[in-house]
């Protein structure tokens, strides 16, 4: 046994323990993080990494720091971790504060957290860093008052994932975890055989492959004419005859604007996201957006969180979705879509319509 084991056994068995100190980790790094875009939002950057260490517990101002990691002070409810004689596996639920929409805002981006490791760790608060205690008057040596640092002294990491999010609130957002062996929706062989439904991650290189100008949105309605209220929406396709290379990048400055020349966009221009950070060619798609409504600040209507003045260009997942990008079967699109007589790109199996699914 360890001397780490050793200094753990003795608190547990202590007549007067430490506290037990609750630390709280949340990877997405399997998803879309655009951070940069909360730069140009917010002008901060929230982490550097895709992995978010809270705590509910405060050591003063400043963050609780173990292992060398800092865990940001943030209140947190976590409930229902314990394993019960029923035999059932423990759905934990996770109740996490969200200042000023802030954490709101990056869920809604990685959607939904869906699938996101959930590690909670324990210790004693006599084990923690010494770094918890600069600047704190406690001691001239900088020491841990309480007992002697010991990074090894901890409990076993209860490690869940998020299974939904099941409930939001303006200030906080509530989510339900579960243990890797009952992860709704992991399938093996993770591509199922689908008659009338595509698997490709639209406009991704791998597979869809599109690179023309936006069709219609993820609800059919049509991004090539009529699409704003106000007046007759139309993209201009004589703009963009290079398709999504023409397309330029949304900035927070606005069309053709910088720091000095704040401008906005106007009724059909058209724009696209790109994660230029993620080496993954899933997540590195580019996201196009066609304007709805002119707006004179473009910092104030992020595409991502105004669906009133921004439309997403989305594929509904059907072969007729498909013919429309990829075929000269409506004469209207061929100076949208993408005709490079390749074919069509559809992921879905249509040869095995007749088969019906079993259960």
């Amino acid at each position: 046994m360890g001397s780490s084991e050793i200094n753990l056994n003795r608190q547990m068995v202590s007549i007067m323990p430490d506290v037990v100190v609750e630390l709280f980790e949340i990877d997405f790094s399997n998803l879309q993080y655009i951070f940069e875009e909360f730069e140009s939002l917010l002008d901060t950057s929230p982490n550097s990494e895709p992995i978010y260490r809270f705590s509910s517990m405060q050591n003063g101002t400043n963050p609780i720091y173990w292992k060398g990691n800092a865990y940001q002070p943030l209140p947190i409810e976590a409930s229902g971790f314990e394993n019960k004689s029923d035999g059932k596996m423990p759905r934990p639920t996770l109740r996490i504060a969200s200042p000023v929409g802030l954490l709101s805002k990056i869920v809604k981006m990685n959607k939904d957290f869906l699938g996101c490791k959930v590690t909670r760790k324990r210790t004693y608060a006599g084990f923690l860093d010494n770094n918890n205690y600069l600047n704190r008057n406690i001691n001239d040596l900088i020491k841990n008052p309480f007992g002697m640092s010991d990074p090894g002294a901890s409990f076993l990491d209860d490690i869940f994932y998020i299974n939904k999010k099941v409930g939001e609130q303006n200030s906080v957002i509530e989510f339900e975890l579960t243990s890797v062996l009952e992860i709704e929706d992991s399938m093996v062989p993770a591509r199922v055989i689908l008659s009338r439904y595509c698997n490709w991650t639209y406009r991704c290189k791998i597979g869809c492959g599109y690179k023309g100008l936006p069709i219609e949105t993820g609800s059919s309605k049509s991004l090539t004419s009529n699409f704003s209220k106000d007046s007759e929406g139309r993209v201009d396709p004589g703009l963009y005859s290079n398709g999504i290379s023409d397309i330029p990048e949304w900035s927070k400055y606005g069309k053709n604007g910088n720091p000095e020349n704040l401008k906005g966009y106007k009724l059909n221009d058209v724009v696209k996201i790109v994660n230029e950070k993620s080496k993954n060619p899933y997540v590195s798609a580019p996201k196009v957006f066609v304007c709805a409504k002119d707006h004179e600040l473009a910092k104030n209507f992020h595409p991502f969180f105004n669906a009133d003045y921004w439309l997403e260009d989305a594929c509904t997942k059907s072969i007729e979705s498909c013919k429309k990008r990829f075929s000269k079967d409506d004469p209207s699109l061929i100076d949208y879509n993408q005709t490079d007589n390749v074919g069509l790109r559809f992921g879905g199996f249509p040869g095995t319509e007749q088969y019906p699914i079993e259960r």
